[in-house]
């Protein structure tokens, strides 16, 4: 069990590290002795540093929008849920007590989320345990609540459907607002189509094996059935979890996956490319590799475990089984 969490967050730091080299990554991923203080705080927390250019494109959006921030991930910052889904309670109950007193450092006055996780673990769990001494919110709200100072610099001629989460109240919220960011963005056209409450709150190991693979997926393949039938040229995201594990379909589909947050990235000038798409579409971890070796040189990664973690990650599962 030790083992496998360690795995996991090494697994977390690796393949952020090789997208971005040293210093480009628009977080802090460890918590300075005297940080200054800021207002508003992005708390990214872990697994979205799997799929970089989105932590990257929600800084520069938030920059783009005239917001001074800190912004902080990584296991340094962890909820501590992944601790408390293996049982570990009391090591869950320690990494939430030493996050809040790392945020708490910064004296934030608000607190943006963008992990599903993490804010659901932070709703249900750390809030009955300890006292979250700021007031937080998903990063969908915060958006939506300040449309107006986004200033568009390009249309975004596309029509978008998007895979949401249902059946609770706050993934229907992040859903109310990721619809609304979409519509705002000049050009868009914005498609509805249902998704099932079945699939839970994302598309995250607990869920996908509370309902269990083969319908997890029967469902899925039916929201993408119904994508194609409307015709869209986007099947959008919302959390990085549902992105990280359908973004390849689009292999297989008439319509690319893409985060909404790059939608909205590109309507404001910003570019940042999936590289982790890029490297499921292209399952071929040898080929990665070569690529990479820049950012192994720059941040000195042992080549093994860098080869290790690309093969568990962007292997296809009929060619790693």
């Amino acid at each position: 069990m030790a083992e496998s969490l360690a795995q996991y967050f090494r697994d977390i730091r690796l393949l952020a590290a090789l997208q971005c080299f040293p210093g480009e990554q628009p977080y802090e991923a460890q918590p300075p002795q005297q940080p200054e203080r800021k207002a508003l705080l992005l708390y990214l927390g872990c697994n979205v540093l799997r799929t970089a250019h989105l932590a990257k494109t929600a800084a520069a959006v938030l920059r783009a929008m005239g917001f001074d921030f800190h912004a902080v991930g990584g296991p340094a910052y962890c909820c501590g849920i992944v601790h408390y889904l293996q049982g570990k309670r009391e090591a869950a109950r320690h990494y939430a007590a030493s996050s809040l007193r790392h945020v708490g450092a910064y004296a934030p006055e608000h607190v943006l989320i963008w992990c599903p996780s993490c804010l659901e673990h932070f709703d249900e769990v750390v809030s009955q345990e300890q006292t979250i001494g700021f007031p937080y919110e998903h990063f969908t709200a915060f958006v939506a609540r300040h449309l107006d100072r986004l200033s568009f610099v390009r249309r975004v001629e596309k029509k978008v459907a998007l895979h949401y989460h249902c059946g609770h109240p706050q993934p229907e919220q992040d859903w109310a607002h990721t619809r609304a960011i979409l519509q705002a963005i000049p050009g868009l056209q914005y498609v509805e189509i249902a998704n099932p409450p079945a699939l839970g709150r994302h598309c995250s190991p607990k869920y996908i094996s509370r309902l269990g693979q083969q319908a997890w997926a029967q469902h899925l393949d039916e929201v993408f059935r119904q994508a194609a039938a409307a015709g869209v040229e986007v099947l959008a995201t919302i959390y990085h979890s549902c992105h990280r594990v359908l973004c390849h379909q689009e292999a297989a589909y008439p319509f690319a996956v893409v985060n909404y947050i790059s939608l909205l990235g590109e309507a404001l000038g910003l570019d940042y490319p999936d590289v982790y798409k890029r490297y499921r579409l292209l399952g071929d971890p040898e080929a990665i590799l070569a690529e990479v070796q820049p950012y192994v040189a720059a941040h000195h990664l042992p080549p093994e475990q860098v080869r290790d973690v690309l093969y568990r990650t962007f292997m296809p599962p009929c060619a790693r089984g």
